[in-house]
């Protein structure tokens, strides 16, 4: 076994020490670089994130601003929907009142036909103004009315007939005064501005129906009050004034001729069974 050098074994020494004191020197180096590049990849990391959460900020507002665009295009599409279905709904209501006063007028006027067939059915004076009385009461709905007919060469109205009006109704009025006169001598309906009373029996009526056998009046039914269920007249009511003066004038009229004729006829039947006695 030999000796070793002690030199060799110190010198031996120290390069080892210098060796782990470069290793130690690599590996601080090595950890600071490594350090940075955390330290870089943390920023880089934080940089994303504020960027991404910036882009996601700016996204959402853009979105809650188209949405709150279309909320108010929704709004104004169901306020116009709304506004079309109100629309609607008025048209819808006003047809279907359009077609009850249509069934009413239809039911009236097939009323008034079945009446007036019953009015030219008979020549009896008696049983005519009877049969206009029950047309005033059912057709314009009045229990309180004046039937008259003209004496023209006294240029006056008679009454003929009456309802409700036992004291009230005058038994004769001069042509041109009055509102039957005017009536008469207008030839058209008369009826009461809107707002007035309509169940209240006064002396003066509250519409007149002139009587018309072609341009000549020769009568005038005198309406004083309407039934409770009735507040006024309806477009369809002087409608019916015309088609009811029309009719009743025709009938009233030839009963009336009738009436002439027959007595007429009596009279000469009786003169000749007077001669024919002697």
């Amino acid at each position: 076994m030999t000796d070793r050098n002690p030199r060799d074994s110190a010198s031996r020494v120290l390069e080892l020490f210098e060796e782990g004191r470069k290793f130690t020197e690599d590996l601080l180096k090595e950890n600071e670089r490594l350090r940075s590049a955390v330290v870089q990849a943390r920023n880089e990391v934080s940089d994303m994130q504020n960027q991404y959460i910036k882009v996601e900020v700016v996204h959402i507002q853009r979105r809650l601003a188209s949405m709150e665009e279309e909320m108010q295009s929704l709004r104004a599409e169901n306020a116009k929907l709304k506004s079309q279905f109100h629309l609607v709904e008025d048209e819808n209501r006003e047809f279907a009142d359009r077609y009850v006063q249509v069934e009413r007028q239809n039911s009236d006027l097939v009323s008034l036909y079945v009446a007036s067939q019953r009015l030219h059915s008979t020549l009896n004076y008696d049983e005519v103004v009877t049969i206009v009385k029950e047309i005033v009461i059912n057709l314009v709905g009045s229990e309180d009315f004046a039937i008259y007919v003209v004496d023209a060469p006294a240029a006056r109205l008679v009454l003929v007939g009456q309802e409700g009006m036992e004291g009230v109704a005058e038994p004769s009025v001069v042509v041109g005064t009055g509102a039957l006169g005017q009536c008469v001598q207008s030839g058209q309906p008369f009826v009461l501005a809107d707002g007035g009373p309509v169940h209240e029996l006064g002396p003066e009526p509250i519409a007149c129906i002139p009587l018309k056998v072609g341009d000549d009046v020769v009568g005038v039914i005198a309406i004083h009050t309407l039934l409770g269920q009735k507040q006024g007249f309806r477009a369809v009511d002087l409608e019916m004034f015309e088609l009811l003066g029309a009719h009743a004038a025709t009938a009233l009229y030839s009963s009336s001729l009738y009436a002439v004729s027959e007595r007429k006829r009596n009279t000469l039947e009786g003169l000749i069974n007077l001669v024919k006695t002697r």
